[in-house]
């Protein structure tokens, strides 16, 4: 008997047959691999619950931030302690300064108390040097080449008489400042000095309180007001003579 090969007929027949049925078990093994009820619930289970963000830990940029806020910190402070140390400094200094001027200037109060009130000494009896002259307290003003005024201008008409004010010792004295002047040498101790005479009547020895001694002028650089320039020294020292003569005149 005789077998004959398959031809190209027979190939294009089979071959479809061979495909369906290879997809029909595919197909049935998809279906038997069905969700079990557990599955279902751990799916729907998981996708019930809140989506939460993902949050990616950056220590570097963390530290970073937390030096740069501790630096910011120790900067404020540093300003707000300087600012204190400053404010503190400030207000001491102004305490001081203002301790300070108050003390000078009750030093220089009691000074000029001393200085101008005459003691029991020198209240003495006599003759007041230019007698119905005027004057006021010119202490401490400035005068001509920076200079300050050290005596009691006692204004008076051109010859008035001047008076030695105690018994003493009379020195005759000229200079470009005070013109014809003289000095008295007072037997309590003090020295009186009259300046700006236009003449002194007398210029050397010894004179009795009331004695009169010069006549005002206007010498030296009095200019043209007639007046003498008068001067009190107690041990040495140039002392305001307003309120002595205040005392006497």
């Amino acid at each position: 008997m005789l077998h004959a090969k398959p031809g190209p007929g027979l190939r294009a027949r089979v071959l479809p047959v061979l495909l369906l049925s290879l997809a029909t078990a595919a197909f049935a093994g998809l279906v038997a691999l069905e969700p079990s009820p557990d599955d279902d619930a751990a799916v729907l289970a998981y996708s019930a619950g809140p989506v939460q963000a993902l949050e990616l830990e950056q220590p570097a940029v963390v530290e970073r931030e937390q030096a740069r806020a501790s630096r910011s910190r120790r900067i404020e402070q540093q300003e707000s302690a300087r600012a204190a140390a400053q404010a503190k400094a400030a207000a001491e200094a102004k305490a001081k300064a203002e301790a300070a001027a108050k003390a000078k200037a009750e030093a220089a109060a009691k000074a000029k108390d001393s200085m101008s009130v005459p003691a029991a000494a020198s209240r003495i009896d006599g003759r007041c040097p230019v007698p119905n002259a005027s004057f006021t307290d010119t202490w401490g003003a400035p005068r001509s080449g920076g200079r300050a005024h050290k005596g009691t201008d006692l204004m008076a008409p051109y010859g008035s008489p001047v008076y030695a004010v105690a018994s003493g010792t009379v020195r005759a004295a000229y200079s470009s400042a005070g013109g014809i002047s003289l000095y008295l040498d007072a037997d309590n101790g003090e020295t009186y000095f009259y300046a700006h005479n236009s003449k002194n009547v007398v210029t050397s020895g010894r004179v009795s309180a009331g004695d009169l001694i010069a006549r005002v002028g206007s010498t030296g650089n009095a200019g043209s007001t007639n007046h003498v320039h008068f001067e009190r020294e107690v041990n040495g020292v140039s002392v305001n003579p307003y309120r002595f003569l205040r005392s006497i005149c």
